[in-house]
């Protein structure tokens, strides 16, 4: 894992992938600041406004009594900004990993003919990946709803959010980087079994990295990067 981490680190920070680097990065905060500019900062008073007075509820007798209590109202709006700044982070990085999804190929080529040189035939089929990639979704969807009730739980509500958002991180990467440098029986069998411990354990420090605002945007293609060697030796080791 060192000497995977040291490659990367090498390789990485060569002018070629710091440019790459920076599309993901460049393209997530331009959107994001656009939709900030157009309505973000509406829709942020609106909602403030709503968890604030809680008039919404006038006629919701019990509902609307605990709302009336001024500390009730202080953990409404923690909780908003505290989610809200999570779910920005998180769909921003999300969208960081989308982009650099299309620059993938050229990070597994690159490691491929310069340590490995792995025959990848037959290829992944597209049609293939994206079916695996629309079942990860619905399967995300539906550990997200059964979180959602254990986010009104003190402390737990911290961590329980991050389950689904990290099955869908790891799930994706797995996927995209295996699909990339991997022929079809051994993608197949890596989608059956998985990739092994070490990539999991990598998977938890990237995801981790990716809640710090601007690291998961322009480290995106250094996880690709490491991800892709753990696959090919995990390829050389059949």
């Amino acid at each position: 894992m060192i000497n995977i981490l040291n490659l990367c680190i090498n390789d990485f920070f060569k002018k070629k992938f710091i440019l790459l680097s920076l599309l993901p990065m460049v393209f997530s905060v331009i959107v994001f600041s656009a939709l900030m500019l157009f309505g973000g900062s509406e829709l942020l008073v609106a909602l403030k406004n709503l968890a604030s007075n809680g008039e919404f509820l006038d006629k919701d007798g019990i509902v609307a009594t605990i709302l009336s209590f001024s500390i009730v109202k202080a953990l409404i709006l923690s909780s908003f900004y505290i989610f809200s700044g999570f779910f920005v982070i998180i769909l921003s990085s999300a969208l960081a990993g989308v982009i650099a999804g299309f620059l993938t190929p050229i990070v597994t080529k690159y490691v491929n003919k310069k340590y490995y040189n792995i025959n990848i035939d037959p290829e992944v089929a597209t049609s293939r990946v994206i079916k695996i990639s629309i079942i990860t979704f619905f399967k995300f969807i539906a550990i997200l709803l059964i979180c959602i009730p254990f986010l009104f739980v003190p402390f737990l509500n911290l961590f329980i959010i991050n389950l689904p958002f990290f099955y869908l991180f790891y799930k994706f990467m797995l996927i995209d980087v295996a699909s990339n440098c991997m022929d079809e029986t051994m993608f197949e069998i890596t989608m059956i079994k998985g990739a092994g411990l070490g990539f999991a354990l990598s998977a938890v420090l990237f995801y981790l990295l990716c809640l710090i605002p601007f690291i998961g945007l322009f480290f995106q293609l250094f996880f690709v990067m490491f991800f892709t060697h753990l696959l090919f030796k995990k390829n050389q080791n059949q």
